[in-house]
This record gives C-alpha cells, structure tokens and sequence, in this order.
C-alpha cells in the first residue's frame, strides 16, 4: 500500500526538509528538474514546441524551472504568464534564472502557441487549490485540452482539489500527471484522478524517514499488498475452519441478488453457507445454490425467533441483497442489528431501510460494514448526490464515524473508511462494472472475509480489490460494455491464484 498525503501533510514535510537543512528554493529546483527529466524520457523535445502554463506562486514557480531544463534540451519554450508577475519570493527566483531564447506571454496572446504545441505543461495551480478556476482561464484551459500535444500536469492538474478529488467546472486533462514525494487524494479520487493521466511519483529531497514516520491515514489497495493476507491453506482444514456465513438476501422479483452474493461468498472461500429466504424463494435458489444450506422462514411472528437461532451460530452475516423493504424486511433487518454477536455486511435494502432511522447503526455489538453507493449514502446522510461526489473521502469518514460503521462509498477509486479515521483507496476496477449486480458480489465477498476471520476493516478494503482485480480480468477478456457481474464471480479463481502465486 502506498501513502496518500493531503496538502497538509505535504507541507508538514517541506517543514521538515527545511529543518533538515534543505532549503525550499533546493525542492523547487528539484521538483521542477524530476518533472522535467520525467518529460524528456518519455519525448525528445529538441526543435519541439513547449508551452509551460505557469502560475504566480510555488507551482508556476517549478514551472519556471521545468522551462529552464526543457530549452536546454533543446525544445522551444513558451511560459504563458496565467496570473501575471510571479508573486512568492521562490519562484520570482525561479523566474530570474529563465535565460535568453525562451518566449515570455500573456494568456490572451497564448492560444495559437498551445495550438501548435508538442508539449504543454501545466503548472498554474498546486495542492492548495479550491473552487473554480477564474474564469478568464476557462478557454485557454479547454483550448490546451483539445490541443494534439502530450499534456503533462505538475503536482496535480489545475482545477482539482487536492484533499477531496473534486472538480467544478473547467480543469486541465494531463495524459499524465507528475506529483511529488507521494500520492495526493486527488491522484486516485475521482474525478479528479480522470484528469490525472498516469500518475507517477518523483522525490524531491525530502528524507525518507520522514516520509516513512509520517502516521498518513490514507493509503491505497494494491493487489500485491494484499498477497500476505492469503497465505496458503492447512493441509488439515476442514470446512468449519474457513468459517460460517449467513445470509439473509432475496424476496419475490429479487432472487438473482442473493444468488450473485452467495455465489460470490462462496467463490471467496467461506466454508459454510446458509441462505435465510422466505419458503417461496427455496425452489429457485436450491438449484442454483448447490452448495448452500437453507434456512426458511415464515414472514409472521415466528420469523423473529427463526433468524435469531441461526445468527447465533454464525461468524458473520450479510443483509440486504434483494431483500425488498416490506414490514417483514423491516423487522429482519432491525432484528439482526439488535441481536447479531457477529460481524455484519448491510448493503442495498437493508441501508434503505436503515435510511429512515441511521441511529439504529449504533445499537450493534459487533462490527458493521455498510456498502452504499453515492444514491444510497445520499438517504443514509440526506445529503445531494452532487455533494458526496465533491467529497467522497470526507462523507465516508464522517459517516463512519458518526455511526462508528466501516464504510464502502462505492464508486470509481471506492473509499473504505474506519470509524477510528483510517482510509483507504482503491485502484482497481473499471466502469464495465457499472451494472446492476456488482453490489451484490461485493457484498458477498465482504462476508466470506468477514466469516473467514479476516478483521472488518481489513475485509472491506481487501474485498474491494479483489472485486475490482476481477472486473479487470473480465474487461481484458470480454470487453466493458459485454461483462456481467456474474462474470466477476467466473474471474474470481484467477484473482485467487494470482494472490496464492500461481
């Protein structure tokens, strides 16, 4: 897992790089310098057009100095002035170091220079950017954006916002992105990290050991960071050891959904499944489940005291896949936050549910997971689905610990967060998995971990992977627009032996 660092933890480090002897004129330098170098591997810029967008503070700053680097490789450089003069003393000493041969403009004067460009840079903006771009930048902006150039943005691109990944109107769209000492949040949350590109990381002079004692609360998932997590199994295990799983999932119209989170628990390895369903689902879900047991229940008086004797024997239990909202699935829901001394999964219906009275998360002795997407979030927190986008990181974080939940904010780069603050991102995955379905496998496969005694943060976020892993495998062989979530369950043994190394 690599570090994600919000602005100011960034700046916690410059401080410290200060302190340590480096100056911050020496990180600019060698900002812009690993920006540069980075440019000059990936293009041969001599007798190339380059147009470096730069900014009056520290970003344009690295600018000035990635300008310097470029034409005496040999590249025609234009700066583009976005704000005027330079305005911090660093990169006005950046500025002055800019010699004979490289063209000084304004914006309005830069538009057929970013037409006719090979190389366009932009370093207007930094981590401290909020809002909207001013918007006399709006078209020079869309104009770079449409250019035929390589497009490679500093830090990250104008026009997100470092901490949350939100963009409001016009940004810059880099086919790649070069950031310093580590990933930002807007680097892998979207929709900022649409703009991104490709991402890499370049070191500046800060010291790794600050880098390394530094407590970030945010990381990202990789799969190999996951690989100790599924060491190889005991030669004597037997089925009682991968755990028990119960779920309580499906009603009349909605059985595919208890059949995509079944099949996807037991493909993640639990080693017992038991479906609680109402007698009128047995007979479609026996024969897809052949490895499940049932347990069946009236939705009467007696439905209660059913559920709660098989809970008792469960390691954990997953609710809500097609459950519907009837009275009954009220009932069931509350019924099992009041009573399950195991870990719990509550997706889909059980969060609509639960919408009405949030509180009632509190009432749980054991860990929760909750899996909403942005529209479900938005009932749990009454908040638009517009806000959540802009704010991804920090909605999960509050809710999770408002409620003390471990939440899923699915979505592209899907946020796990803790109820204790912990972040964390995920990488994998792709928009082929937009289809109705795939909450069901996820939620699934959060259980079966859960079951097999992984702790719930650590199912969450290792779920998520391995759910995204399997959307990546299925985009490579059936395309996004033809996958189906059924298929991530078929691609789920091809992650496993992946992380089992072989």
């Amino acid at each position: 897992m690599l570090k994600i660092l919000t602005a100011a933890e960034i700046r916690g480090l410059e401080e410290c790089a200060v302190e340590s002897g480096v100056s911050m004129e020496k990180l600019m330098e060698n900002a812009g310098t690993a920006c540069a170098e980075f440019i000059l591997e990936k293009k041969d810029v001599e007798g190339k057009k380059a147009v470096i967008l730069c900014g009056k503070g520290n970003n344009g700053g690295d600018g000035f100095v990635i300008a310097r680097v470029l034409a005496k490789a040999g590249a025609a450089v234009t700066v583009v002035l976005m704000q005027g003069a330079p305005a911090t003393e660093l990169s006005k000493q950046a500025y002055d170091k800019l010699h004979r041969g490289i063209s000084i403009i304004l914006p309005k004067d830069a538009f057929e220079a970013i037409e006719q460009a090979d190389l366009i840079v932009d370093a207007v903006f930094g981590f401290g950017f909020t809002g909207r771009l001013p918007h006399y930048m709006n078209k020079l902006f869309e104009t770079a954006n449409s250019a035929k150039a390589m497009r490679v943005a500093v830090d990250i691109p104008s026009g997100a916002v470092c901490d949350t990944g939100a963009v409001e109107g016009v940004c810059f769209r880099a086919d790649w992105t070069v950031t310093f000492t580590a990933m930002k949040p807007a680097s892998v949350v979207y929709p900022a990290a649409a703009y991104c590109g490709r991402t890499v990381v370049r070191q500046v002079g800060i010291r790794p050991e600050h880098l390394e004692m530094l407590p970030a609360v945010m990381h990202t998932v990789r799969m190999k960071s996951l690989m100790p997590l599924f060491s190889k199994r005991d030669p004597e295990g037997h089925k009682g050891d991968y755990g028990r799983l119960l779920m309580i999932c499906g009603s009349i119209g909605m059985a595919g959904a208890c059949i995509m989170a079944a099949k996807a628990a037991l493909r993640s390895g639990v080693g017992l499944l038991n479906v609680a369903v109402p007698h009128a689902l047995y007979p479609i879900l026996a024969p897809a489940l052949p490895e499940a047991v049932f347990t069946l229940y009236d939705t009467d008086e007696s439905m209660e005291q059913r559920i709660g004797e098989v809970l008792s024997l469960a390691d954990a239990c997953v609710v809500g896949c097609g459950l519907g909202t009837a009275p009954y699935a009220k009932r069931l829901v509350h019924t099992v936050l009041k009573q399950a001394s195991c870990p719990l999964v509550l997706d889909a219906d059980a969060l609509n549910i639960l919408s009405e009275v949030p509180e009632k998360l509190l009432e749980a002795k054991k860990p929760v997971i909750i899996t909403p997407h942005p529209g479900e979030m938005s009932r749990l927190t009454g908040k638009k689905v517009w806000e959540i986008r802009e704010d991804r990181i920090g909605t999960a974080k509050y809710f999770a610990s408002k409620y003390k939940v471990y939440t899923v904010l699915k979505g592209a780069g899907t946020v796990t967060a803790s109820p204790d603050g912990e972040v964390r991102i995920n990488t994998t995955g792709n928009p082929g998995m937009a289809k109705g379905g795939s909450g069901d496998v996820l939620a699934g496969m959060v259980g079966s971990l859960l079951a097999q005694g992984k702790e719930a943060f650590t199912a969450a976020f290792a779920a998520v992977c391995l759910h995204g892993a399997a959307g990546d495998r299925c985009a490579d062989r059936l395309s996004q627009h033809a996958m189906l979530p059924t298929d991530l369950i078929e691609a789920l043994p091809v992650v496993f032996r992946e992380l089992e190394g072989k």
